[in-house]
């Protein structure tokens, strides 16, 4: 046998070694760390997906539901993602939700009315309803329709609201944490998914956006577009000024945990400063409250005796 064949079943006698070991022995430290950092990011965005289908016109049955304008859809799509829902067919099932509400309403009211016709209502329910003509019946079931198509939008808005209010309280937190990782050398992506698993249950909405971003730029997305991404979707002017400056930072060299430094203390400033602005508008509120609880009072103390006497003396 030649050495080049020795040299060839050597070879292969290694390689199938090297699938036995690893095959028998189970996954070692570093897939063990990777299947965790998988697991930390799927944890809260499950519901995420990090490609987005492309925005096509509607069609069919949803031609009549979804806006026209691919600006309009742009701006609702926006909308649902700031409110935390980021899935592809998420437009599309709030105007459905929305469609069916604007039917359950004023279909349950013509039920009503229908059995209030049929004589199978309580005799209560159908005293009420005797007082109700046909015209008061039509402006029932239009302010219940109003009211069922427009729930969904003031619902979404709510949420949107309660949202950012929980990033801009958390988001501080988060920058301290950024902060803290990079100084203990740390790198950037590494320390934005630390702390994207470590706010899982103090921040969700800052931790799914963090890990998201993160996910995106482990899929090849340009880390200026992911941030910038990511500030639309929160919808926070803090988080806005935290990518430019991050984007800021790469572009020129210079170090990230100085700049984040820099701006982490300009945060607590900010936060500082918004307390003492809400604390110098309490004597403000409570001057109107104390002026429309005492002022009754007042004028009925000060001008009480003068109105009886007045009656007393011109009342005959």
């Amino acid at each position: 046998m030649s050495a080049f064949a020795l040299a060839m079943l050597a070879l292969a006698g290694v390689f199938i070694g090297a699938a036995a070991f690893f095959t028998f022995t189970g996954p070692g430290s570093a897939a063990l760390r990777m299947k965790s950092a998988a697991q930390g990011y799927a944890r809260k965005g499950r519901h995420k997906d990090l490609m987005h289908t492309r925005d096509h016109t509607p069609k069919g049955f949803f031609k009549a539901l979804l806006p026209d304008t691919r600006t309009e859809r742009k701006q609702i799509q926006l909308q649902l993602r700031r409110a935390g829902f980021d899935s592809p067919h998420a437009m599309r099932n709030f105007f459905v939700l929305r469609f069916a509400a604007a039917f359950v309403g004023p279909f349950g009211a013509l039920i009503v009315f229908g059995l209030y016709q049929s004589g199978a209502l309580p005799i209560s329910l159908s005293t009420r309803l005797d007082q109700i003509s046909g015209l008061g019946v039509t402006q029932i079931v239009a302010v219940i329709t109003a009211v069922c198509f427009y729930t969904p939008t003031i619902w979404l808005n709510r949420r949107i609201k309660a949202r950012i209010i929980m990033i801009e309280q958390g988001f501080p937190n988060a920058l301290d944490l950024l902060q803290i990782s990079t100084e203990a050398g740390m790198g950037f992506d590494t320390s934005m998914t630390r702390v994207g698993q470590v706010l899982t249950e103090v921040c969700p909405p800052i931790s799914e956006e963090f890990l998201l971003c993160q996910a995106e730029i482990l899929a090849s997305r340009d880390r200026k577009d992911a941030l910038n991404d990511m500030a639309d979707r929160m919808g926070v002017e803090e988080v806005s000024a935290f990518a430019a400056l991050i984007g800021q930072s790469m572009d020129y060299g210079t170090s990230i945990s100085t700049a984040l430094n820099a701006y982490a203390k300009e945060m607590r400033e900010t936060r500082e400063m918004k307390a003492i602005e809400m604390a110098n508008k309490l004597p403000v509120k409570m001057s109107g409250v104390m002026a429309s609880m005492m002022l009754p009072a007042l004028f009925l103390i000060t001008l009480g005796p003068t109105i009886i006497r007045y009656t007393q003396v011109f009342g005959d």
